[in-house]
């Protein structure tokens, strides 16, 4: 599993829904946020991508496709709003876009003009809960997934660098993968949205949350050689890139409450 703990509410709930089983190799968890008037939600990177749909006074707003991120994203809800959505793997959006994610990083793509999704974004109109949102979704996803495959190359280079926490030599990921590391960047530019090292950084501050979380009183120096930076100012640099805090301000209060958000990967 990639996430850690990537979203945090605020004024809001949030509740988790199980895939399809035939789903669980391509997706986390469906998700519905219920946000009062001035409710936030803040996404940190994770590798993911994301696509949703907004209910306001039972009006849907139309699907979105929210591209790879390099830095936290946080919205606000200037009135009370139900956001329906589920959590797609790295390289998922490739595969149902057939668009090079390094192009949709950092973006929301609204889906009503995008060929791919005609058959999800047609029945919109007849949308006005959670459930028949969650129930389009996923029947769309099932449909367009059937048989499809993440490329091997993408899918065992993934698996190498989140099995050493991000803690691996981009050369010794190529080799184990047989290709070279100008093919490798190239494909995971393609499906994932940038190269194999941006993604072995984030994570290695995936794995950090994480550590934080299990012992937030630990020094920062200790944390820092644990999770396998070069020093604490260099961890500090990527919780300030990735997260935009310190390990103080996550220790005392926000990988908690970014847990309390965890949909649990049964991969």
């Amino acid at each position: 599993m990639v996430s850690i703990a990537s979203t945090l509410v605020h004024r809001a709930d949030i509740r988790f829904h199980e895939p399809d089983e035939a789903l669980r190799p391509y997706v986390g968890c469906f998700w519905v946020v219920t946000a009062e008037r001035d409710a936030t939600i803040q996404v940190v990177p994770d590798g993911s991508t994301a696509i949703s749909i907004r209910l306001q006074k039972g009006r849907a707003s139309g699907w979105f496709l929210r591209g790879p991120l390099v830095c936290p994203e946080k919205r606000r809800f200037p009135s009370p709003a139900t956001l329906i959505g589920i959590r797609l793997r790295p390289g998922v959006a490739f595969l149902l876009t057939g668009i090079a994610a390094h192009t949709m990083v950092g973006r929301r793509i609204r889906l009503n003009g995008t060929a791919a999704f005609h058959e999800l974004v047609c029945e919109e109109v007849r949308l006005h809960t959670a459930e028949q949102c969650i129930d389009r979704l996923q029947r769309f996803l099932l449909e367009r997934l059937r048989d499809a495959r993440v490329h091997c190359v993408v899918t065992r280079s993934l698996h190498e660098i989140e099995r050493e926490h991000g803690r691996v030599q981009i050369a010794e990921v190529a080799a184990r993968c047989q290709v070279s590391q100008r093919h490798l960047n190239r494909l995971m530019r393609d499906w994932v949205g940038y190269g194999p090292k941006y993604f072995a950084n984030m994570v290695r501050f995936q794995a950090t949350l994480k550590h934080i979380e299990d012992a937030p009183t630990q020094p920062a120096a200790a944390l820092a050689s644990e999770t396998g930076y070069f020093d604490q100012a260099h961890m500090n640099l990527d919780l300030a890139r990735f997260a935009a805090a310190t390990p103080r301000q996550l220790a005392s209060s926000g990988v908690a409450d970014f847990s309390k958000t965890r949909c649990d990967d049964p991969l």
